[in-house]
């Protein structure tokens, strides 16, 4: 029990730190495990809408989680954005399509999309009044809307990044059965064929 939760732990940290997208600055001055902890992050969300969901360890990784087009994105994928120095990753609700059958739009829902934090507003909300527990929070990648749901319509498909499918990974393997058996029947014809037996 205690090592999941550790596990847990460990990879809550790391999604934070890497979509959070702190630079190396940050990760020198920050400690942001208690914000890690209380789970308001967008990944954390998404972990929630998606338990398989791959969180990354590095930039590399982040980059890694493309496995479907953008132009196909489907309902039930992760949309995966840059902006300015942070990721951020939201659910795929809907997509819209135009006369033609492309993709222009989606609509997501996502957890911690938001402005900087200012210092009232941290104040007021988490009823401290430390401005560099504010400023570490900020670093920290603590939106105003840190650790609340909400949802964004008609999101234009050119502001996507890329984008991460549950699906592709059981299409993957069910496309490496299907390989599987075929050669698997290949091989057996080939030997009755012979008369080779093993």
């Amino acid at each position: 029990m205690l090592g999941s939760y550790m596990m847990k732990l460990i990879q809550l940290f790391i999604a934070s730190a890497v979509f959070a997208g702190m630079n190396s600055l940050c990760h020198a001055r920050c400690s942001c495990d208690d914000w890690v902890l209380q789970g308001g992050y967008c990944v954390d969300y998404v972990k929630e809408k998606i338990p398989e969901f791959p969180v990354p360890k590095s930039r590399a990784e982040i980059a890694e989680l493309k496995n479907r087009d953008i132009e196909d994105i489907a309902a039930g994928d992760v949309a995966i954005f840059k902006l300015r120095n942070y990721w951020h990753v939201s659910y795929v609700e809907k997509v819209h399509f135009d006369a033609g059958g492309n993709a222009t739009a989606i609509d997501m829902s996502e957890m911690n999309y938001g402005g900087k934090m200012s210092f009232n507003e941290y104040k007021s909300r988490w009823k401290l009044k430390n401005r560099s527990e504010w400023e570490r929070a900020v670093c920290c990648g603590v939106t105003d809307n840190f650790d609340e749901k909400s949802v964004r319509k008609n999101v234009p498909l050119n502001t996507v990044t890329q984008v991460w499918s549950p699906d592709f990974d059981a299409v993957g393997k069910e496309d490496a059965d299907t390989i599987t058996d075929k050669a698997r029947d290949v091989l057996n014809h080939f030997f009755s064929f012979t008369g080779i037996t093993l």
